[in-house]
């Protein structure tokens, strides 16, 4: 296969401690479903993470295959957990179709015909009717802002909405952290459904694979406009919304004396003296202190 690909699959293996030292890491389980459910208010979902989490109720994915095939969850197998739960779970939230549920497949070696892909996708989504109208509320809010400037619009469930107003040439996304989102240079454009939402940005290297770049006079190799839709802007704001979660972890725990000497995605690894009685209280003091939650995220079941 590919030398570069080899490589990056070593790459956790070069990260090593000093000396007498040891690593602790610690990552969010499924925290971008949990965070699009949050969002969202769609609080069946919620329930299930949080009877999970205490031992009480099934893992997501058995529960939303057992939703899917009409069965109970704990008659769900292993292949069925992965057709019917993992890959919807993980490809379906941000308002992804049959090409996003095949290319999730791929990567967990389920095959499927687009035929039954789209069964499944139709039938996640009748199964999370919040999630479905807040792709909906989110790109109307964010349409509306840059149609009426200085205006406030607001999606998402009423405790935790996400708020866009447009100001001079930028377009704003307040999150529930009190953090803000930026879309420079926004302009509604005729789309195949009506009004779509552009602005300019880096381009991704799938914007460009996928012929999402937008002509625009001011478009050059790193600086174009490009297309975003709801689900998109779920994701952005879910995304941000998990950093931000990550990002008070990592000060409550430098706080508490940890050496924090990494992150990615949505693990943190720190550094710690490699005693025995560092060793038996590290892992459970970082467990509680990412556990905790700040007073804006109230609810949300880490």
């Amino acid at each position: 296969g590919s030398p570069m690909t080899a490589l990056s699959r070593c790459l956790r293996g070069f990260f090593v401690p000093a000396p007498g030292k040891v690593l602790v890491g610690g990552d969010y389980s499924a925290v971008e479903g949990r965070g699009t459910a949050w969002i969202a208010g769609e609080e069946w979902k919620l329930r299930a993470f949080r009877a999970y989490d205490v031992g009480t109720g099934p893992g997501i994915y058995e529960l939303t295959a057992g939703k899917i095939l009409g069965i109970p969850p704990e008659k769900v197998d292993g292949k069925q957990r992965q057709a019917y739960g993992k890959v919807p779970e993980l490809a379906l939230g941000y308002q992804g179709g049959v090409g996003a549920f095949q290319q999730m497949a791929t990567t967990y070696g389920v095959q499927i015909g687009d035929e039954e892909a789209d069964k499944i996708k139709n039938a996640w989504r009748k199964e999370h009717p919040r999630i479905r109208a807040t792709w909906y509320e989110l790109q109307d809010a964010a349409i509306g802002a840059v149609r009426c400037p200085g205006d406030t619009f607001e999606a998402g469930h009423p405790a935790r909405r996400a708020k866009f107003r447009k100001v001079g040439s930028f377009l704003w996304c307040l999150l529930p952290s009190g953090r803000v989102l930026c879309y420079p240079y926004p302009k509604l454009l005729p789309g195949v459904y009506g009004d779509q939402l552009t602005y300019m940005a880096v381009p991704s290297p799938d914007d460009k694979k996928k012929g999402k770049i937008i002509h625009d006079p001011n478009n050059a190799p790193n600086w174009a406009r490009v297309g975003t839709y709801g689900g998109s802007l779920l994701e952005n704001v879910v995304q941000a919304v998990c950093r931000d979660l990550l990002a008070e972890a990592m000060l409550r725990l430098d706080d508490a004396g940890f050496n924090v000497v990494l992150h990615v995605h949505d693990e943190i690894v720190c550094e710690e003296d490699a005693s025995e009685a560092g060793l038996a209280m590290d892992p459970i003091e970082m467990g509680a202190l990412m556990n905790e939650v700040p007073a804006w995220a109230k609810d949300f079941p880490v």
